[in-house]
């Protein structure tokens, strides 16, 4: 996958533990250091695999806008780790690097002394971490080589979330912060360490020059989420009936995201491959195990537990068919739009023989409100904007689950009853996905943008979600889009199913999706199953 190219030219000698300055005594070899070494670390193109065949839904590249506070070198030597932070500041800030942006390019230059680091010649492996954490910091405060390199790579670490809170944070916010539109914090880490070996007698000059720079080792590093964005070509929509004729109009369209992973690897695998890859849901494990592995706080932004409702407003972006890309990246330099999310893939498969299933699977909420049309109503009865309506098998529209049971108010005797709460109805979009609307595979990749565009609706959604990891006949879901239960009258089958392919064999919503990095992919959708 191509990435989009973040250079941080962070020379420095390495070998110093955590101090801010040096000398020969800081070399934890006992040796006296007799020479010095710098990195260059820069985002570019990541290798191709077979879980990964293509590039989804590109568009192009987009710069960002990171704020970049600290580059920490992580030095391997024979048996002992070492590290140094070095702070990041613009020009003229006195800080050891100076941040420069050029087109799609971020480039660190090392300004002071401070950004040579004394060390021994030899072999050295050499690791990188970008505006670290406290959390992400600690598990790599490991001095022991194997304990570190497996914290580095192999171990994944749990990222915390709100769970059901409705003051929201996910896994992924613990990565990835935004200073309202004007900056992002986000981690960053290599995508595979390198190896250099130091030549003795180089000067902090010499390590340090413009040109020809002598001991120095060059790094590819990418951030450590995922972003997410939506937006919709109209605020409402009319909802054809069979028949051609209305069937209800769609308005108040909001989003919400869930079922990213909530744990990662700090360096990605060379395969992709998250720390919930094998995940494959069956009936017994996915109410059981996904909630112990995704993250599903996402779906109680702005929600109002009365009305059973809630999420971020889609943004409305008209002329988005005329310039994707011009469209996109603007609104993201504008605004910093879209929600981050962990990377979260599966196996590769064609078809049904995919591993990305509904229940494991990265996907967007779509939460509306459906006010149907008075001749939609079987009953005859006159509806209020906003409040319950009921669907029956037949396909008929009730303002009663009574009149839907009742052949004397157009209703049928025993049928199944949908009861939409309050006018909600609800439409998924899985992020990234390989085809649209025919969807199989859909990986959320590191350092990726995903734009889902809704250029309509093709007819009624779902009333409750059961891609939330609980019996959905619990008395007291925590479930915030739970299903409904009324009294004398059965609720039909979901057609969302988490066993299930990505694919549905209905189409209820219209998008385009394409992406950036960081790397830019965008894809409309007509919203539907």
């Amino acid at each position: 996958m191509k990435v989009n190219k973040l250079f941080l030219s962070a020379a420095v000698i390495l070998g110093l533990g955590f101090t801010g300055c040096s000398n020969d005594d800081d070399v934890p070899s006992g040796e006296k250091g007799n020479t010095n070494v710098s990195v260059t670390l820069k985002m570019s193109a990541g290798s191709q695999t077979k879980a990964l065949p293509t590039d989804y839904n590109y568009i192009g590249e987009w710069a960002g806008k990171d704020d970049i506070k600290t580059v920490t070198v992580y030095l391997v030597d024979g048996s002992s780790v070492t590290s140094k932070s070095l702070e990041v500041g613009a020009s003229g800030s006195g800080k050891d690097y100076e941040k420069i942006i050029t087109g799609s390019d971020i480039t660190l230059v090392p300004k002071t002394v401070n950004a040579a680091i004394k060390t021994t010649a030899g072999s050295k492996k050499v690791y990188v971490l970008v505006n670290g954490t406290t959390q992400v910091v600690d598990a790599l405060a490991k001095t022991p080589v194997a304990e570190f390199e497996d914290a580095y790579t192999q171990v994944a670490l749990a990222m915390a979330n709100s769970g059901t809170s409705t003051t929201v944070s996910t896994s992924a916010d613990k990565l990835a912060v935004k200073n309202g539109t004007t900056d992002e914090k986000i981690v960053m880490t290599n995508v595979e360490p390198k190896t250099i070996l130091v030549e003795a007698n180089v000067t902090d000059t010499e390590t340090l020059a413009a040109t020809a720079p002598k001991n120095r080792v060059s790094l590819n590093v990418e951030r450590a989420v995922a972003r997410v964005m939506v937006s919709t070509a109209a605020t409402t929509y009319t909802v054809p009936s069979a028949g051609g004729s209305p069937l209800g109009e769609i308005s108040d369209i909001r989003w919400v995201l869930a079922q990213g992973e909530n744990s990662l690897y700090i360096q990605r695998k060379a395969d992709y491959a998250t720390p919930n890859f094998g995940f494959i849901p069956t009936d017994a494990t996915y109410a059981a195990q996904a909630g112990s592995k995704y993250d599903y706080s996402g779906l109680f932004e702005n929600y109002v537990a009365a009305d059973q409702f809630g999420g971020t407003p889609v943004a409305t972006m008209a002329d988005y068919a005329t310039d994707p890309f011009g469209k996109v990246t603007a609104e993201l330099n504008a605004q910093l739009s879209g929600k981050f999310i962990l990377p979260t893939t599966h196996e590769y498969g064609a078809g049904a023989a995919s591993k990305y299933k509904k229940g494991n699977t990265a996907y967007v909420l779509i939460r509306a409100k459906f006010t149907p049309a008075a001749a939609a109503f079987a009953d005859g009865l006159p509806y209020t904007a906003g409040a319950d309506f009921f669907v029956g098998a037949n396909g008929k529209f009730y303002t009663t689950a009574a009149n839907a049971v009742d052949p004397a108010k157009g209703g049928v005797t025993g049928q199944s009853v949908a009861k939409y709460v309050k006018g909600k109805v609800l439409y998924y979009a899985w992020v990234n996905p390989d085809a649209v609307p025919a969807w199989y595979n859909s990986p959320v990749i590191r350092n990726n943008v995903y734009h889902i565009h809704i250029t309509g609706f093709k007819n009624l959604g779902t009333n409750w979600n059961p891609l939330y990891p609980e019996n959905p006949d619990t008395t007291n879901p925590s479930n915030p889009d739970p299903k409904p239960s009324v009294p004398g009258v059965t609720e039909p089958e979901n057609p969302i199913v988490p066993t299930d392919p990505l694919t549905t064999s209905e189409t209820w919503m219209s998008v385009d999706v394409k992406v950036l990095p960081w790397k830019l992919h965008s894809y409309s959708v007509a919203p539907g199953i």
